[in-house]
């Protein structure tokens, strides 16, 4: 079946292309009538507007493209639901990009993403060497993540997170905590929970140990990492602080599996607090993001930024604690 064009709309309202097209984008005036009239005849026709072609007529696509690593990551995905959620109310649609940890593949989203005239990117990937951002010009607000100093950042307290993840496991007894961070050379601001680790250790009068895992390897290769690494010979230390939940339920399951008894053995506290890992893993001690209110805030800055009012260039939001089993003292 042949789709409806602007031309048949006019023909079957009884007016001019130009009468629907200020009709499609609000522009000029017209009359209730004739609004109705081509109301109507778009209805029966059941045409659905170029939303490109409107934009040269707007300036805008109402469209707004999201880059994250993978939405299968339970943090990206919640964050995801609630950006797509956020911007519906304000009337944009959502381009969702899985950067799939890949610079090429993120650079092909970046360049798509201008191709389609989005009005801005929000972003949120963890790769590393694109100068595109700062290049390209457009409306793009970060989360979690440096991309230049003239982008905006949302992002929780990091450093508060990682002081009050490292503090639970001093307060429970451990003396040698290990912390399993992300690659370094991503500038992301979670490089902040490392530092209130090393912070608190010292303070402690602990000696601290980082030991890094990348964020892009695959979940097979995290687990083939933590257990030829940790768990090879007897392990030597009686808390971690992981990096985030995904990662402290790879230690745990890998604890268990090595027959260390968490937290008796082993004490371990996550970093995000996602709605699905406190359903699925509730007995985690864990840092919750306020997933949300970074959706929220991150919306409210890129609606800022395109409609050319002034925003903040950085806001940081307030984190919690969720007292699951896995560091209780033994």
């Amino acid at each position: 079946m042949k789709k409806a064009t602007i031309h048949d709309v006019a023909k079957k309202a009884g007016v001019s292309v130009t009468t629907v097209s200020r009709v499609l984008n609000n522009r000029g005036y017209i009359s209730d009538e004739m609004k109705e009239k081509v109301m109507t005849a778009i209805k029966e026709l059941n045409y659905i507007p170029n939303e490109i072609a409107r934009s040269f007529f707007t300036n805008k696509t109402n469209f707004v493209g999201l880059i994250v690593p993978t939405t299968s990551n339970p943090f990206f995905g919640e964050l995801t639901f609630h950006i797509e959620k956020k911007l519906s109310t304000k009337g944009y649609k959502l381009f969702i990009c899985n950067s799939i940890n890949d610079v090429e593949t993120e650079r092909v989203y970046l360049r798509l993403l201008q191709e389609k005239r989005v009005d801005g990117i929000i972003v949120g990937s963890h790769n590393v060497d694109i100068e595109e951002y700062e290049e390209y010009g457009m409306n793009i607000v970060s989360i979690d993540r440096e991309l230049t100093e003239n982008i905006p950042i949302v992002q929780c307290d990091n450093y508060d997170g990682g002081r009050i993840a490292t503090g639970t496991l001093i307060d429970s007894g451990c003396k040698r905590i290990l912390c399993i961070s992300g690659d370094k050379r991503v500038k992301t601001t979670a490089r902040a929970r490392v530092s209130a680790y090393e912070d608190r250790m010292r303070k402690a009068g602990l000696e601290p140990e980082v030991m890094e895992i990348s964020f892009s390897l695959s979940e097979n290769d995290k687990k083939r990492v933590v257990m030829e690494d940790l768990f090879s010979e007897s392990l030597p230390y009686d808390g971690i602080f992981a990096g985030d939940d995904v990662m402290a339920s790879i230690v745990y399951h890998a604890a268990l599996k090595k027959g260390y008894k968490v937290p008796e053995d082993l004490k371990i506290v996550g970093f995000d607090g996602t709605e699905m890992m406190r359903t699925v893993f509730p007995t985690l001690t864990t840092i919750i993001q306020p997933i949300e209110q970074i959706a929220a805030a991150a919306v409210e800055l890129l609606v800022a930024q395109i409609g050319e009012k002034k925003a903040k260039k950085k806001i940081v939001l307030p984190i919690t604690l969720h007292k699951g089993c896995t560091a209780q003292p033994s």
